[in-house]
């Protein structure tokens, strides 16, 4: 699957979805609140990164997206990536946690 993605979405993104996942584990750390996914996709159906796996998944059953899926879908995850839609939403749940001695 890690394989496809690299594939589909390229190099660069896919070394941009492992950086993710060291955010959220950054972040876990720092503020003691578990992030376990990072939405790609809020239109419609809710397509997301799952922190421990590093799979793209399904939010509603968290079922990793088949290859046909993965294929439909890589071009809205490349642009939610490129565009910085996903860091706005990450930024936006940031401020809502208490940060260190607050």
């Amino acid at each position: 699957m890690k394989k496809l993605v690299r594939e589909l979405l390229g190099e660069d993104i896919a070394n941009y979805l492992e950086l993710l996942r060291a955010k959220l584990a950054f972040a876990e750390e720092l503020y003691g609140v578990r992030m376990n996914y990072v939405p790609l996709i809020t239109e419609g159906e809710i397509v997301i990164l799952d922190k421990k796996d590093g799979l793209i998944k399904w939010l509603r059953n968290k079922r990793p997206l088949s290859e046909e899926e993965l294929r439909e879908l890589s071009n809205k995850i490349r642009e939610n990536l490129e565009n910085g839609y996903v860091e706005m939403l990450l930024a936006m749940n940031m401020s809502c946690i208490n940060g260190p001695g607050e």
